[in-house]
């Protein structure tokens, strides 16, 4: 899979699916460099963010580095020889930092590489 080193995030509501009320936050990334938020709420409460204003967000918005950095790690996330967790701090709302460990694995069957991240710390 080919993608830019930026996605834009998207809430993906189904109603009825029991991803969307989990408290972890999931989502997919899709090989038109969206990353849609399996768990729209769940990232909306971690990060602070109406649910609004992060749909068309960039990942790399949130990620408390610069924009060139921020795209390698986008890239390592999509990167299929990469280790299966990265380790990548999100910017919230009030600018406080969380400490998230990523975890992947990529569809078989498919482009698609679908993303748990799990909350290690806050600043």
């Amino acid at each position: 899979m080919r993608l830019s080193r930026d996605l834009i995030l998207v809430p993906c509501a189904s109603p009825g699916k029991t991803c969307e009320a989990s408290d972890l936050m999931m989502a997919r990334v899709q090989p038109t460099g969206v990353f849609e938020l399996l768990s729209p709420a769940a990232w909306a409460r971690e990060l602070g963010y109406p649910l609004d204003e992060l749909s068309g967000k960039s990942l790399c918005e949130l990620i408390f580095l610069e924009k060139p950095a921020a795209g390698e790690v986008v890239a390592a996330l999509l990167d299929r020889n990469a280790v299966h967790s990265l380790e990548i701090t999100l910017r919230c709302k009030d600018q406080r930092r969380k400490f998230f460990t990523f975890h992947r694995r990529f569809d078989p069957h498919g482009d698609a590489i679908y993303v748990v991240a799990d909350k290690v710390s806050e600043v």
